[in-house]
This record gives structure tokens, C-alpha cells and sequence, in this order.
């Protein structure tokens, strides 16, 4: 029976071995590779994928020596074991960016954890500094460690091992020959002594690799057994390397992932430093830098208009962010700060509803116009001296863009490279830049009164959002549209982060909030467009921030969409209309479901519109509703939820559908009587047009689109008559166009403006 037990026990043991990644064993280099100067370092080569090169230098099989190292090329998927390290005599190390060299930690690095059992390192004196007696000798002390009971415990030379696993780490046999010097201890700092940690750790790039627990941490780079987006390439400021335990994230010190399937995440027990840290950042109080780690100003609401969270305080939202637990990050009252690292300050909000939200109200250091420095109206007559747009880019010649056709034309009499408004844009002076990516952008310019910023409720519009018109694909059928065909996931690493509505093949429409700045890292970012079955992914080439008080934004994608049943462009309004009260339209979303069912799956509800003076009444007075917003729902706890925003409010009229409002963060979840609120998108239609006609990249766009769409182009310029494509994807009979209609059309994809 004993057989049978045993034999259980060794399958175990060899079934948690073989879920241990080998890799966990090794310190990593980039583009490096080690030289012996001599033939008696051995070394073995072979054609093995990494796990095996890593399996086979961990255990030591097959092979004709301890290995301590491997050298790996994936160009060639060939691997080569060595059986030194760089801490060996007479070996050099090289720069190859062909090779990653791997070498065992416990062979190159000077630190222990726990009692140090595994340690193989090089010290060979005591911690009093007498020298260690060599292991294969018996003078002066003898022993009986030379036995091959010990011959894996690397008992080489007069190194300091611990083959005896003594509580007070790796030891040695003395050259003293007084008895009460037979051996010492090494003093081998353990690993979460070598470093300390200043604040909350974010700087921390010290060698600790267990947790407090005594869990082994996962390397970064590994996916198992716990998948994570905080990989070195994403963080690459973050010090991520090998499995060492680190801060990327802000929380309240350094942390990792654990090799233990049970245990995702647990802090790491390293000594906090006694001396007070130094200023990482530079710290301002009237606007913000980077991404505002050193803001230390006193506003304390959101750019909706709620009141932030006291830091000290668990009411209404409870959170670890609390003063005493990040002592420098100056959590004071309800000023909002960045104590995590995100992108931008923040805090929590008073509303029970809304969580947390981005303090995107405070400026950009370098982007604040002068007291005195401010425009009537919509800023036409602006001649201030600002050149800086918001966004901190410093703005183009004027004379620079006299040449651009219908643009020449609007600047031809401004001078110099100052925020101006040519063009009666109602959202007030803009201007050029050099970069490519932003051509045009609006300036930091406040309106001299401050109430401009409030559009008042006026009088309903009598213009009707939709325009009727019959569509087919040329030498086809009529297409099929599935409902919801236009809504896009916008992905943030692995998870479903906003949603959006595709307006053009390479254009969405969204929440501004749904990034963290105007000039966001879109690493991270893709956008998901379709179904499960048939998915199209694309990357995001660009963000464009609708502007100030808008909450909107813009995303131009790496590549236009390609039309499809189930892909499809939902049509922009009328500028200015307005849907009447009563009409039911549908808020399309994939969040948060308050437990009705069909998480992350794309849902649609019906909501009837509101009238903004009946919205307001519905709130209790408490949110001031303009005629930027428009409201919907409040009949039944249906609506906007967690996830759901940068999603559309979509109406319909017969077979024509229009985007009518972009749900937006700072609203919390639906609830009966208090209606949604939405981005009016009427009101910000010439906006829209106005990126599309000034964001060009006709070269791109026609080396994307797909063959058929191609040969129409060319067929359509030659013969100067064209089925043309009208903005939401369709093909709409146009004959006898002039040329100059026909590429601007194509190129300028400024058809709605050409057509309406």
C-alpha cells in the first residue's frame, strides 16, 4: 500500500513542478551574449523552443555540466547552454541583439530569501571578515561535508553555501583554527534588505522576488498562471523586469503576481527607507505637468460639476487612497491629484453613482492664456497673443496654409502664427500646427464672459435631423444593415473599455473620457468593430478632442473599416435639429447590467426623449442642462451604465438612422425618473465636418480602401460622373459632377457639407 502512496506523491510533485514555469529561475539580458577566452568553459547548442532551452538548463539533464546560464536566438530558434555566468573568470560580455542571455539568479545575484539554501553566489568571507576555509579541505577545520551527500549543494572552492539549510543563512568553515571560530555566517543581505523603498515604491528597482506571504512572484513577461497587461513593453519606465516586485500602477507599495494559480496578486515586504525620499516631480499648483504625479493645486470638481471626495474620508465610496497610506502623494481635503500614476488627477466624486472621474478641467502648464487675454462672441474678432494650442503645441504660420484651396481663401489676410478665428468656428479661436497627426487644434482662450460657456436652453429647433434618401452599392443589391452595425468596442489591453459609433470607415465617435489626455499612448488602445464571428480589429491612429466643454472626441483609425452586414456607419444629423419629445430612440452599450443579465454582450434599450427644461426639473435643479446635452430614459431604471460610455442614443426615421447623442462618464447608472444625459450631437456637427475636412490623408485612405472602391474612384474621375460614396458607406447615383465636386467628395470627404 505504501507503494502506491509514494507513487502518488511523486506524481504530484511532478505535476506542480511541470506548471512552474522554468523561466521563473533566470535573470534576463537583451542583446547580449557571454565570450569564454578559453576551452574549458563548455558550452552546448541545440534547435529547442525557449521552454525546453529553459527546462533543460533548470534541471540539468542531458547535459555534461551544471549549467548556470543559457544564451537563446529566436531568429533561429536555436539555444545554447553554458556553463559559466558573467561573474566566471575569463569571460567577456558582448553586445548581439540576436541573442537574450539567461542566467540562473541564484549564480549572479549577492542577496538571499529566506535562509538562503539555493544561494551560489561568490562571497567567501564571514560576516566578522575572516576568510572561509575551502570545502574540499579539512585544514583547520575538519568536516564531513565532503561527502557525495552534498555534491548539490555547489560546495565549490570557499564559496558560502548553506547545505545544512541553517536559520541564519549561508555559512562557512573559517581559516581560523580557534575552536570558537570553526565557522560563521556570511551575513548574505536578504533581498528585501539590499534596497529600500522611498514613498510608495513606484521607483523601486531592487532585486526582491517573494511576496510577504513567501509566495514566489510571476515574471512580468510570463502570461502564467495569471494573465496581466503589465508587461515590460507596455511599462517600460516601470522597471518590470524578470519576476522582481514592482509598483507600475500606484498602490500603496510594491507588489507582483504570484506563481500560485489561488493567489493573483499579493505586496512584497521590503524595508522602507529612513531617510525622507527626493523629489521625483516637479510639483505646480496653478496648472499641470507629465501626467500631473506633482499637481498640488486646490480644485476639487469635476468637469461636470461635482464636488470631489474628502481623501479621508470612505463616504459615499470606499478606497485605499487614504493619506496615511500614501504619506507624499499630498491626499489632501478633496483636491484632485494622481497618486496612482494614471494619465491625469483625479478623484473620487460625492455622487453615489459616479465612482471616480478625471479632473480634466485643470490646465496644461504652458497652455493657460493671461487674465486679460480673452475673446467676445466666438472670438472672430480675437487678436490676442496667444500661440499655443491646448494641447501645448505651438501653432503654424498662417501664411503657411494660403495655398490649400478653400482654406487659402479663409486666411489669406492673417499674419504671424497666433490663435485666430477665420471661419466663425462657434466653439472660438483655433488655429495650425506642424504636426501631422494634429493639423489644426483649438487654443486655450477663455471667453471674457464667463456664462459664454453656457448655451443657454433656447427656443426647439424646427429643423428635422434626417435626410431621406435612397442608397444602394453600385452593380448590387440594397445592403443589409444589422441593428447596431455601427457600434464599436473600444478595447484598453485585454478588456472592453468605452464604446463608440463608427461615423466614417476610418472615423468613431466617443466619450472624451474614454482617454486619459488629448495625446493619450494608444499602445494599449484597438478598437473592435462586428461580431464574435466575423470581428474586424484595428488600431487607433489617432485621438482628436472635441472642443472645451464638448466631453467628445474623435478617433481616427490606423485603416478604414471594411462595410459589412454586421459593419456598418451610422448617419450624422442635421447641424442644429432637434428630435421631438416623446420619440423613442435606442442607447446601445456593452456595460455594466445591475445584474439583468448579458454582461459584455451588445444590448439596446429603448429610451424616450426628454425636453431639457423637463430633464432639468427631473434632476431637482441640481445639473445645469444646455442645449449642448439632450436627455432620454427616467421611465424605469434603464439606460447608461458603467462601460456604456462613448456609446450612441441612435433615432430612427423609416429606414434612416442618425446619431443623436454620445453618452458620457459623470452621470452614473440609469435610474427611473432621472432621465440620461447625453452629448447633443447637433450642436457639434460643423465640428465634425470640420475635422474631417481638415484632418486629410488622401493617400493613405486611397491606398486602404478596398479594389472595387478603387477602380469607382478612377472610373468615376476619368468619365467625371459618380456613383458616389456618401458618408455613412453607401454608393448614391450622382451624375455629371464637376471634377472639383468629385475630389472633394473623395479626398476632403466632405460630402455631407457638398450634398446638404
Amino acid at each position: 500500500m505504501w507503494i502506491y502512496a509514494l507513487f502518488l506523491v511523486l506524481v504530484v510533485i511532478s505535476c506542480s513542478e511541470s506548471k512552474r514555469n522554468a523561466l521563473q529561475d533566470y535573470q534576463k539580458t537583451d542583446g547580449v551574449r557571454l565570450v569564454p577566452s578559453d576551452s574549458s568553459h563548455l558550452t552546448k547548442s541545440k534547435k529547442v523552443s525557449m521552454a525546453k532551452c529553459a527546462k533543460a538548463c533548470s534541471r540539468n539533464r542531458r547535459l555534461p555540466f551544471t549549467c548556470r546560464a543559457f544564451l537563446y536566438d529566436h531568429k533561429n530558434r536555436k539555444c545554447q547552454w553554458l556553463s559559466f555566468d558573467r561573474n566566471s573568470l575569463g569571460v567577456r560580455s558582448l553586445e548581439d541583439f540576436n541573442y537574450q542571455l539567461y542566467q540562473k539568479k541564484d549564480y549572479v545575484r549577492e542577496c538571499i530569501v529566506g535562509t538562503g539554501q539555493s544561494y551560489r553566489g561568490r562571497r567567501s568571507v564571514t560576516v566578522t571578515g575572516i576568510l572561509c576555509q575551502a570545502w574540499s579541505s579539512p585544514i583547520p577545520h575538519e568536516h564531513n561535508f565532503m561527502s557525495k551527500r552534498f555534491r548539490k549543494k555547489d560546495l565549490r572552492k570557499n564559496y558560502c553555501r548553506n547545505p545544512d539549510n541553517a536559520t541564519a543563512g549561508p555559512w562557512c568553515f573559517t581559516t581560523d583554527p580557534r575552536p570558537h571560530l570553526r565557522h560563521q555566517e556570511c551575513g548574505v543581505p536578504q533581498c528585501s534588505q539590499v534596497e529600500c523603498v522611498n514613498c510608495n515604491g513606484e521607483d523601486y528597482r531592487g532585486p526582491m522576488d517573494h511576496t510577504e506571504s513567501g509566495k514566489e512572484c510571476q515574471r512580468w513577461d510570463l502570461n502564467e498562471p495569471h494573465k496581466h497587461l503589465y508587461h515590460p513593453k507596455r511599462y517600460p519606465d516601470s522597471g518590470l523586469s524578470d519576476n522582481y516586485c514592482r509598483n507600475p500602477d500606484g498602490r500603496q507599495r510594491p507588489w507582483c503576481f504570484t506563481t500560485d494559480p489561488d493567489t493573483p496578486w499579493e505586496y512584497c515586504n521590503i524595508r522602507v527607507c529612513d531617510t525622507p525620499p527626493k523629489r521625483s516631480v516637479v510639483e505646480t499648483s496653478e496648472c499641470y505637468e507629465g501626467r500631473g504625479r506633482g499637481y498640488r493645486g486646490t480644485v476639487d470638481v469635476t468637469p461636470t460639476g461635482l464636488t470631489c471626495q474628502r481623501w479621508d474620508s470612505q463616504y459615499p465610496h470606499n478606497h485605499t487612497f487614504t493619506p496615511q497610506a500614501y504619506t507624499c502623494k499630498d491626499l489632501r481635503e478633496n483636491y484632485c491629484r494622481n497618486p496612482d500614476g494614471q494619465e491625469f488627477p483625479w478623484c473620487f466624486t460625492t455622487d453615489p453613482r459616479i465612482r471616480t472621474m478625471l479632473c480634466t478641467n485643470i490646465p496644461q502648464c504652458g497652455t493657460q492664456s493671461k487674465a486679460d487675454d480673452c475673446y467676445t462672441g466666438f472670438g472672430e474678432n480675437y487678436q490676442g497673443k496667444q500661440a499655443r494650442t491646448r494641447s501645448n503645441l505651438p501653432c503654424a504660420p498662417w501664411r503657411d496654409h494660403r495655398s490649400s484651396g478653400e482654406r487659402g481663401l479663409m486666411v489669406a489676410n492673417l499674419e504671424g502664427s497666433y490663435c485666430r478665428n477665420p471661419d466663425n468656428d462657434k466653439h472660438g479661436p483655433w488655429c495650425h500646427t506642424n504636426k501631422s497627426g494634429i493639423p489644426w487644434d483649438y487654443c486655450h482662450v477663455k471667453p471674457c464672459d464667463a456664462s459664454q460657456n453656457t448655451i443657454p436652453l433656447g427656443e426647439l429647433s424646427s429643423v428635422g435631423c434626417f435626410i431621406h434618401k435612397t442608397t444602394r452599392i453600385v452593380g448590387g443589391g440594397p445592403v443589409g444593415i444589422s441593428d447596431g452595425s455601427w457600434m464599436v468596442s473600444i478595447q484598453k489591453g485585454a478588456m472592453h473599455w468605452c464604446g463608440g459609433s463608427l461615423i466614417r470607415e476610418e472615423w468613431v465617435l466617443t466619450d472624451r473620457q474614454c482617454f486619459s489626455s488629448c495625446v493619450p499612448d494608444l499602445r494599449d488602445y484597438r478598437v473592435w468593430l462586428g461580431d464574435s464571428f466575423n470581428r474586424q480589429e484595428i488600431s487607433i491612429a489617432h485621438v482628436i478632442c472635441g472642443p472645451e466643454g464638448s466631453s467628445l472626441a474623435l478617433m481616427r483609425l490606423s485603416q478604414p473599416a471594411r462595410p459589412a452586414d454586421n459593419v456598418h456607419t451610422v448617419q450624422l444629423p442635421v447641424a442644429g435639429c432637434s428630435i421631438p419629445e416623446g420619440k423613442f430612440c435606442k442607447m446601445y452599450g456593452w456595460g455594466e447590467t445591475k445584474g439583468t443579465g448579458h454582461e459584455d454582450v451588445l444590448k439596446a434599450v429603448d429610451l424616450p426623449i426628454v425636453s431639457n427644461e423637463r430633464c432639468r426639473e427631473m434632476h431637482r435643479g441640481y445639473l445645469d442642462i444646455t442645449n449642448t446635452r439632450i436627455c432620454a430614459g427616467g421611465r424605469r431604471n434603464e439606460g447608461v451604465c458603467e462601460r456604456d460610455y462613448g456609446g450612441p442614443l441612435v433615432c430612427q426615421d423609416g429606414e434612416i438612422r442618425v446619431i443623436v447623442g454620445v453618452s458620457v462618464h459623470g452621470r452614473g447608472c440609469a435610474r427611473a425618473n432621472q432621465p440620461g444625459i447625453f452629448i447633443n450631437v447637433p450642436f457639434y456637427t460643423h465640428w465634425i465636418h470640420k475635422v474631417f475636412k481638415y484632418y486629410p490623408d488622401p493617400e493613405a485612405w486611397h491606398s486602404s480602401i478596398s479594389h472595387p472602391w478603387r477602380t469607382l474612384m478612377s472610373q468615376s474621375l476619368s468619365l467625371r460622373t459618380l456613383p458616389c460614396v456618401v458618408c455613412n458607406g453607401f454608393f448614391t447615383e450622382m451624375t455629371e459632377w464637376p471634377l472639383k465636386r468629385i475630389t472633394a467628395c473623395l479626398f476632403a470627404m466632405s460630402a455631407i457639407e457638398v450634398l446638404f
